[in-house]
């Protein structure tokens, strides 16, 4: 059916002039909402101006590439956060360095999902478990950050041949001097809630501040110290990681789409045949 463009009953009564008029007194120097280029200015939305980076992760990283028919690999899961973000999916794979049990991940993701949802716990970088040319979209969030920069290399190169042409990929990593930016300007960044968990959130990320320093251990991550340990992050740079995407046969569409203000997610594809 052809749209047809229609006036308002205002417009049509009064006239298009009239309407634009009743704007003639208003705003005065020019309207002005905020900031767009300050991640966390004020704005006229007042505390309603500000989403979760988990919930822009959901809404620019998943959804955009989540269709009836896609075929989806996330890497480390854990419970099953961002998983279930990806059920609409028509078939899921995951893969993770501890098993589902551990993770409560299928009390979390729900039983419902198990017929659609391919879970294995793996050993190595391999990707040995998963089908070849199979995945539309790959995913992970909050994992390689910890996986050493060889092994970053690994999943990468391993990963090309699973997935089908044309497929997008999301991975967060870590780059240290990015890290260590938004650290230095904490204050300038932070934004408090004033609810009892916006309060206690608050506190706790400030302790955990206090405490490194008590140890000596500082705010600021140091990216020559390579050495293994539970939960360590590992640098792994912007630049470093879309050189080694590109000698791969990986296409980087963005190195970094810039809504973690502390991490990167590096966007990259694999080229049509």
């Amino acid at each position: 059916m052809n749209a047809i463009l229609t006036a308002t009953p205002f417009a049509a009564e009064h006239g298009t002039g009239a309407e634009l008029a009743t704007f003639s007194h208003l705003w005065a120097g020019g309207y002005y909402e905020g900031d767009p280029l300050n991640p966390v200015a004020t704005s006229g939305y007042g505390d309603l101006g500000y989403i979760s980076v988990l919930h822009a992760a959901h809404l620019v990283c998943i959804r955009p590439f989540i269709k009836a028919d896609t075929v989806a690999l996330e890497i480390g899961p854990g419970r099953g956060t961002f998983t279930r973000s990806l059920l609409d999916a028509r078939e899921i794979w995951c893969m993770d360095a501890l098993d589902a049990d551990h993770n409560g991940f299928w009390r979390h993701v729900g039983e419902a999902a198990r017929s659609r949802i391919h879970y294995h716990r793996v050993e190595d970088f391999s990707c040995s478990v998963l089908p070849d040319a199979h995945f539309d979209f790959i995913f992970s969030f909050g994992v390689f950050c910890h996986i050493t920069a060889e092994g970053q290399r690994a999943y990468y190169r391993n990963l090309f041949a699973k997935a089908k042409p044309g497929a997008n990929a999301m991975i967060m990593f870590a780059d240290f001097d990015k890290y260590n930016r938004a650290m230095s300007q904490i204050g300038r960044l932070r934004t408090l809630r004033f609810s009892l968990d916006g309060i206690k959130a608050a506190l706790l990320f400030n302790a955990r501040i206090i405490k490194a320093k008590l140890k000596g251990e500082g705010r600021l991550r140091d990216k020559q110290d390579g050495k293994l340990g539970p939960g360590k992050f590992h640098h792994m740079g912007i630049a470093e990681t879309c050189d080694v995407l590109q000698s791969i046969g990986w296409e980087v569409v963005s190195p970094d789409i810039g809504i973690n203000l502390r991490d990167p997610i590096v966007h990259f594809r694999k080229p049509l045949d």
